[in-house]
């Protein structure tokens, strides 16, 4: 099933479809379909023959073979150039957590960007006109063993942590040992899901990601917050119910396990994560039952809708620590506190606040009206 999916997304990508390229043009009957191909069709993948570096040690141009699709003018090799302004995506790597999918070079952990000189196929999108050869996004399409032996998305509890190491219980009772990267912090009793990496002739993975379950609930919470109708608010709730009784399963199945091993020092780290899980569920649900009373308040959702403001505009400042970001409208500048459960889209990714930077623009972004604008949803163009 992967495989079949890892396929069709890089064929969607080849031709265009799945980053909102996918209009046809039609030729003239007769016309030369090399042409064609040259002039209108932006997607294309081959295998990656060498990745040209300058001085400053920054790709500027990719030499591929075997690109397809195969034209009578391509021969089957290219050299795409790329500029400050491609972006790159490493699926499952480069995420609205870790950045956003589609990254800058200079955006790039270091660890991606060796993936990305270290990589085989790709699958790439020229701007316009594709005639340039010029890279608009690169997508890395990971080696099978990329996935296997490589990155890995680990989903256990934390049950130990010494120094800048983890130890990590996972659903099949093992437990693994995980050093800690930058921006990867994690306590005793944490569920989380980490991205790890295997380092190259070691056994020892090092996580350059951790995805708590905190960070879950506020993404649900977000969805209850905006709400925005009666249907959105019912979706949340039965989105957020099925992802907590997912995960305490999923917590009792790794404590049994513990237990069976005699593990009581893991057992006791897992129940804590399961008290934690509860607790922070149930506060969920009593910011649940609070936005119920404020639409009843309000008079109903068309009521409720009537206290909600929607702009687009440009980013004009972003400040990390009030969490506050100004958006330059057409009626002025505008000041939005963002709360960590507000979601941050681009390209249908979610992005985090600190992807944000002065000039971005702004197609959409809805907050609640007040002495204070409180934005629970900002969509990036």
């Amino acid at each position: 099933m992967k495989r079949m999916l890892l396929v069709a997304t890089t064929l969607a990508l080849a031709c265009g479809l799945m980053l909102g390229t996918g209009n046809v043009l039609a030729a003239d009957e007769g016309q030369n379909q090399g042409q064609i191909q040259n002039e209108y069709c932006r997607g294309l993948f081959g295998t990656v023959d060498e990745i040209v570096l300058n001085s400053d040690n920054i790709p500027v141009t990719i030499k591929l073979i075997n690109v397809k699709p195969l034209t009578d003018t391509n021969g089957g090799t290219a050299n795409i150039t790329v500029t400050e302004n491609t972006t790159y995506h490493i699926p499952t790597v480069t995420t609205g957590l870790t950045g956003g999918a589609w990254q800058k070079w200079d955006q790039l952990a270091e660890e991606s960007q060796d993936v990305v000189l270290d990589a085989n196929r790709v699958a790439i999108l020229l701007t316009v006109p594709a005639t340039d050869q010029i890279a608009q996004k690169v997508m890395i399409i990971p080696a099978k063993k990329l996935y296997h032996h490589r990155y890995q998305h680990r989903l256990g509890v934390v049950t130990d942590v010494q120094g800048d190491t983890a130890t990590v219980a996972q659903r099949n009772g093992e437990q693994i040992t995980v050093q800690l990267g930058e921006g990867a912090e994690v306590e005793v009793g944490q569920f989380v899901v980490m991205v790890t990496d295997r380092v190259t002739n070691q056994t020892q993975l090092r996580a350059i990601h951790s995805y708590r379950v905190e960070r879950l609930i506020e993404r649900f919470e977000g969805y209850l917050e905006g709400s925005l109708t009666q249907e959105d608010f019912d979706e949340a709730t039965a989105m957020l119910q099925a992802a907590h009784a997912k995960h305490i399963a999923l917590m009792e199945q790794i404590q049994t396990r513990m237990e069976e091993q005699n593990r009581t020092r893991a057992a006791n780290a897992v129940g804590t994560a399961i008290q934690y899980c509860e607790a922070r569920y149930a506060e969920a649900l009593q910011l649940r039952d609070q936005i119920r009373e404020r639409v009843q308040d309000a008079g109903g959702w068309d009521r409720w809708r009537s206290e909600w403001a929607e702009i687009s505009g440009t980013v004009a400042s972003v400040n990390l620590v009030s969490r506050t970001v100004v958006i330059d409208t057409e009626d002025g500048a505008v000041t939005l506190q963002v709360p960590l459960r507000a979601r941050i889209v681009k390209d249908g990714n979610l992005f985090a606040l600190k992807s944000l930077s002065e000039g971005d623009v702004v197609t959409k972004a809805i907050y609640h009206t007040g002495n204070v604008n409180i934005a629970i949803y900002i969509e990036m163009a």
